[in-house]
């Protein structure tokens, strides 16, 4: 090396080293001027960690109308958790629970980074960019900030004992497991799921010239998770919990769901994972080509598909797809780039970048601001023209036997009303309550497949609260039926009663 060299690699050292830190703190920083809101889901949390703390672990449902159909609460822990939260520090207390996790996962994405690309520049970028994008859409007041956490914990202990072959990385993975199965029943299986690329990579193969030398342990591996399996059985549900996913998913009725949709390029997220996948083929088309490994190759696509099936599964593919694809950059050169940027980077030119980056922080911080201002302000809009309509129901005298949406029935059970249906969307189906498919019969008389009148007098319901847009086939049959009227409108929340219940 020449001496110009060797100095250019130290300060190109030290500015990653003074600069790393402040990098990875911009999209923190930035996400604390975006307006963060209590998700809707976050009241059927609520309620349901009130009711353990003070009864115990319910077997048949005690938020809903149907209070005989058999319930597993998957996530209890969350639950009792944000209840705690919720009780103690209120409503930023558990948003402030959102950031902590927020910092962990924008931690951990840069620390499997650095392990797969062996680059910090591109660790930095990765882990800044993909917490920049994925906060605002998915980092909410769900039991899911667990579920990244800590499946990013786990991938980091897997590729900590690839990459050292010491087998101690691998002792924390059952309490991962302890954990999740808890904190998110649904979702424990993925704990496996994102375990068995490391499995296959860790066999051996020899087929005639071509020979795999195995990465990690797979004795080791096998011994975790069949630890895990049965550290998945310390739960209060026992193997339904464990099976879960299962019984939960795959209903076709869940497409009325936006989350359960299929990813197209019609919403903002979106268009987020096509963007990035066309930049990782760009990338792929202009560098030199280095074959990945098993572990890498499994992770990318498997992520991947897992986007492309269900809006939900975007963020598997930025947290763990996105940081497994830099595995092809790990002979990209940072000094090959830093010698031009050095030639020209004057202390002018120095002073003008970091005025420019300061203006574009500042513009973006703004943006995030008042974008999200907005959004909490048509929530927090919906909710008080909810409050008046609750305000009502608390004057009758009588039973109030209540019809809500999906989305809103959870305020209402958080406000004590016991509606017909709430969000947690895989309770109301067969396979779990073992009673009947509500969903489905829901999602029918969403879309007009049942007569309203029917459903309506197969529950008797003397008090409805319809939102115009949302339940507009209900709205439209109700407003001309004379056995009902309005006694509260808005233009999102309509209560309207059943004339004999007056």
């Amino acid at each position: 090396m020449t001496e110009n060299t060797i100095s250019l690699q130290a300060n190109t050292d030290k500015l990653s080293k003074r600069v790393k830190a402040i990098i990875l703190a911009l999209p923190i920083i930035i996400s604390f001027f975006q307006v963060r809101v209590l998700d809707c889901d976050f009241y059927f949390l609520y309620s349901i960690g009130d009711y353990i703390v003070h009864h115990g672990f319910p077997f048949t449902d005690v938020l809903s109308m149907h209070s005989s159909m058999r319930i597993v609460v998957q996530q209890w822990l969350s639950s009792v958790i944000f209840y705690y939260v919720y009780t103690f520090l209120g409503k930023y207390g558990v948003i402030s629970l959102v950031y902590i996790c927020n910092t962990v996962i924008c931690y951990f994405t840069y620390r499997i980074t650095v392990l797969i690309s062996k680059n910090d520049v591109i660790a930095v970028a990765v882990a800044a960019l993909t917490n920049f994008f994925i906060f605002d859409a998915f980092m909410v007041t769900r039991p899911q900030i667990f579920t990244y956490t800590i499946l990013m914990v786990e991938i980091y202990l897997l590729e900590m004992h690839v990459q050292t072959k010491k087998s101690k990385y691998l002792i924390g993975i059952p309490v991962l497991s302890l954990l999740l199965i808890n904190l998110h029943a649904a979702m424990w299986l993925m704990l496996f799921v994102f375990m068995l690329p490391y499995l296959l990579s860790a066999i051996p193969l020899k087929i005639e010239n071509f020979k795999k030398e195995a990465q990690g342990n797979f004795l080791y591996l096998i011994a975790v998770a069949a630890v895990s399996g049965v550290a998945g059985l310390l739960n209060p549900y026992g193997i339904d919990n464990m099976l879960y996913l299962f019984s939960s998913y795959g209903e076709d009725s869940f497409t009325i769901i936006m989350e359960m949709k299929p990813t197209s390029l019609h919403g903002s997220e979106g268009n987020l994972l096509f963007i990035t996948l066309g930049i990782t083929i760009v990338i792929l088309c202009f560098i030199r080509k280095k074959v990945p490994t098993i572990r890498f190759f499994l992770l990318f696509f498997g992520t991947l598909v897992l986007g492309l099936l269900q809006l939900k599964g975007i963020p598997y593919f930025m947290f763990f797809g996105v940081p497994a694809f830099t595995y092809v950059l790990r002979d990209l050169s940072i000094l090959n780039l830093a010698k031009p940027i050095k030639k020209i980077m004057t202390k002018t030119a120095k002073v003008l970048s970091i005025i420019f980056f300061s203006i574009c922080f500042i513009y973006v911080c703004e943006a995030r601001f008042f974008i999200t201002n907005d959004i909490k302000f048509f929530q927090e809009d919906h909710l008080s023209h909810l409050d008046d309509a609750i305000e009502i129901l608390d004057k009758v005298e009588g039973p109030v036997i209540l019809y809500t949406n999906f989305n809103d029935g959870q305020y209402l059970e958080f406000n004590g009303y016991h509606p017909y249906i709430d969000g947690r969307a895989e309770v109301f189906l067969k396979s779990n309550n073992k009673e009947y498919d509500y969903f489905y019969e829901y999602a029918s008389m969403f879309d007009g497949g049942i007569y309203y009148r029917d459903f309506i007098d197969k529950y008797d319901f003397n008090y409805l609260i319809i939102h115009s847009n949302t339940d507009c086939t209900l709205y439209n049959a109700l407003i001309h039926d004379e056995d009902f009227e309005i006694v509260y409108w808005s233009y999102d929340v309509n209560l309207f009663v059943r004339k004999t219940a007056e």
